[in-house]
């Protein structure tokens, strides 16, 4: 997913590269995506999806938040 950042023209802002995560209780259960994670997003029962984005060099960035998870096998919106 950060390569399809870069390639649209952004940079990700998040320090660790995440881009969003799992819901969960706790934060320290939460399956985050970001470089090196290898886990399925239907591993899981819902997730987020909350690029931190902005054009490289830019001085504002953008962050929308968008709650997921798969209903019969297809991804739904919360």
């Amino acid at each position: 997913m950060n390569e399809r950042v870069v390639a649209l023209g952004y940079e990700n802002l998040d320090f660790l590269g995440n881009l969003g995560h799992s819901i969960a209780w706790a934060s320290g259960d939460r399956v985050h995506i970001e470089p090196g994670n290898r886990a399925r997003l239907d591993s899981v029962g819902s997730f987020t999806f909350e690029p931190h984005i902005r054009r490289p060099g830019g001085s504002y960035g953008y962050k929308h938040e968008d709650i997921y998870r798969f209903v019969d096998g297809r991804l739904s919106p919360l």
